[in-house]
Order: structure tokens, then C-alpha cells, then sequence
């Protein structure tokens, strides 16, 4: 019997060509429910407190020597950004965006108290858990790379942590004020935070009344503080001239308050020690 079809020749490529096809349409379609878009890193979350066993690289006034700086400690947050070294009493406070791993944004550096640069760029890498890198845009001081080293102990926190039965006292930087959170019971927005004039430099004579509380979740408290009277001494008009402060507090172990605070001109930030009786010195 003779067939009636044709002969017919299928071309390889062809196929090759339509298999592939079917591939990438699969891909298109695919729902991301089952797992999420191929190649999207999702944001990772920087939260917490950084002990104070970080660094700065930077450089000194001359914007060549070294400047390295060991004992950086950081509070991170609801994209704000807070670092500071309590024994050469340099702050770097600013905000910045999350794109996967990076972050970008920009920071304002003090010194000694006062602002000494502001709009400094900073980029840099969140590993998770572990560490915040990254790079200063600046000079001298604002000009170099950093990093922040995850705190063990990044539980919540309470108000009830801080109440002492004397003052938190500064450890090094005796240009911060002591500090009196023995009435952290007071409901908001009522004050829970007091402070007594500083020992020296440029917030001589100056004292403080606002608020501290705990943010949900975080090893963190937020806490904004404004001038109960005008400064007197070297402070008379110049700090008090701008009175409001905000910023962030931490812990750490149970012995150390940990603070940066500013207000654009100006910050007093540092790390405070309990202080048992009433002349005390940090152990």
C-alpha cells in the first residue's frame, strides 16, 4: 500500500529554538508566592546596638596622617544612624536607605561637642547580625572607612534597667552632664530624665529635663531633651541658643548607659557609668 503523506523533515534547531522558548515563558509566569523573584535580594535589617569594640580610619587635620580610632560603638535604627567613640569624643549622626546588603546616606560629624561637618556621604555593607562596614566621604576626621561590631546581648529593653539610686555618671567625657532617670515611671509625655550641669567645657552650666523610652523590640530607647534654663559660664548663649536635643540611648551589660544626642550645632554623646554611691568612679 503507498502512502499519501509527505515526507516530512523536522529541523533540529527549530526545536531547540521552541524548547527554549517554553523555558523563559515558564519563568515569566512563575509566581513569586512560591518563593519569591529570582535574583531579588531582600533587605537585610540592621537594628540594634554595636559594642564598643569597633573603629574609624580616618585622618587628622591634615587629611593625610592616620587617625585610628578604636573604640566606636553604634545604635542603628528606623534608617538613622548613630556612632561614637567615647575616649576621643567624636559623634557621627545621620540617616540612611537599605538597598539589599548596601546602605547609603549621609552623615553630620561632632567634635568636642560642637558640629564640624555636616552632609558627609557614607555607604557601606550590613552583614546581618554581625557587623555594619563602610566608608566616610569627608576629610580629616569624616574621611576613611568604620565598622561596627553586633552586640552579643541585643535583647529588648525597659525603662526599669536604668533607674539607679544616684546619677549615671560620664565615664571619660566630662563635657556631658550626669544624668537622673530615677523617675522613669512618669507616663508619657510627661519628663522621666533629668540632668545636672556639666563639669567643663562648652555645656558648663547647662542642665536638661526630657524624655527616654524604650523602642519595642530593640536593645534601644529613644530619648529628647531640651535646656530647663539658659546656660551660664563659657555656655551663656551659644549651646542654649538651640535647646532641643533627640537621639538614641543603649545598654550595655548592666553597668553602662550609652548615649548620642544632637541637635544639628551641637551634641552631647558618651557612654555613662553606674554610679553605686554617691562620689563614685568607673570600675
Amino acid at each position: 500500500m503507498t502512502s499519501h503523506c509527505p515526507n516530512m523533515r523536522v529541523n533540529p534547531f527549530l526545536i531547540i529554538v521552541l524548547a527554549l522558548l517554553v523555558l523563559v515563558m515558564q519563568g515569566c509566569f512563575h509566581s513569586s508566592s512560591g518563593g519569591g523573584s529570582i535574583g531579588v535580594t531582600p533587605n537585610a535589617d540592621p537594628t540594634g546596638y554595636y559594642t564598643n569594640n569597633g573603629f574609624v580610619d580616618v585622618r587628622m587635620a591634615d587629611n593625610t596622617s592616620q587617625r585610628l580610632v578604636n573604640d566606636m560603638q553604634g545604635m542603628v535604627t528606623d534608617g538613622q544612624l548613630m556612632m561614637l567613640s567615647d575616649s576621643e569624643n567624636i559623634t557621627y549622626i545621620g540617616t540612611f536607605t537599605v538597598s539589599g546588603n548596601d546602605f547609603s546616606g549621609s552623615v553630620t560629624v561632632y567634635e568636642a561637642g560642637a558640629m564640624v561637618q555636616q552632609d558627609v556621604s557614607v555607604t557601606g555593607l550590613i552583614t546581618e547580625g554581625s557587623s555594619l562596614t563602610g566608608t566616610l566621604g569627608g576629610s580629616g576626621v569624616a574621611n576613611g572607612t568604620f565598622q561596627l561590631n553586633y552586640a552579643a546581648d541585643n535583647g529588648p529593653v525597659n525603662l526599669a534597667q536604668l533607674e539607679r539610686a544616684f546619677d549615671w555618671s560620664p565615664v571619660i567625657n566630662l563635657n556631658i552632664p550626669n544624668l537622673n532617670l530615677a523617675d522613669t515611671t512618669q507616663v508619657a509625655p510627661a519628663d522621666n530624665i533629668g540632668t545636672g550641669g556639666t563639669g567643663s567645657n562648652i555645656f558648663d552650666g547647662c542642665s536638661y529635663r526630657g524624655r527616654i523610652d524604650p523602642i519595642a523590640g530593640t536593645h534601644l530607647y529613644t530619648v529628647s531633651v531640651t535646656m530647663v534654663n539658659p546656660c551660664t559660664g563659657a555656655a551663656a548663649g551659644v549651646v542654649d541658643a538651640i535647646p532641643a536635643y533627640t537621639g538614641l540611648a543603649s545598654v550595655r551589660g548592666t553597668d553602662r548607659f550609652v548615649l548620642a544626642l544632637s541637635n544639628g550645632e551641637y551634641d552631647f554623646s558618651g557612654e555613662y557609668f553606674e554610679c553605686l554611691v554617691l562620689f563614685c568612679t568607673p570600675q
